[in-house]
């Protein structure tokens, strides 16, 4: 179960950091063509995608690290004596 968990969170994590920079671009190009504004407004919009999309990467990899490390910290019951091989 903490697999498909650690799964869902890669999914999280690829969508976190696609769709910033696709909205903030397709926001940008929107308002260029709308207002008749310039190109530096499309740029604009990147930079703040990929702005965004960075600070969203760290934490969402913060979180799966933690994720995965509590994951990793669950120990096997130790062996008893009649088990030994």
């Amino acid at each position: 179960m903490k697999l498909l968990s650690l799964l869902l969170w890669v999914g999280q994590f690829g969508f976190s950091v696609v769709f910033p920079t696709v909205f903030f671009l397709v926001l940008g190009a929107w308002l260029e063509n709308r207002f008749q504004l310039g190109t530096w407004v499309t740029v604009l919009g990147g930079i703040l995608g990929l702005l965004t999309s960075i600070t969203t990467a760290r934490s969402c990899l913060r979180a799966l690290r933690r994720a995965a490390g509590e994951a990793g910290s669950e120990k096997e019951p130790p062996v008893s004596f009649n088990e030994h091989n």
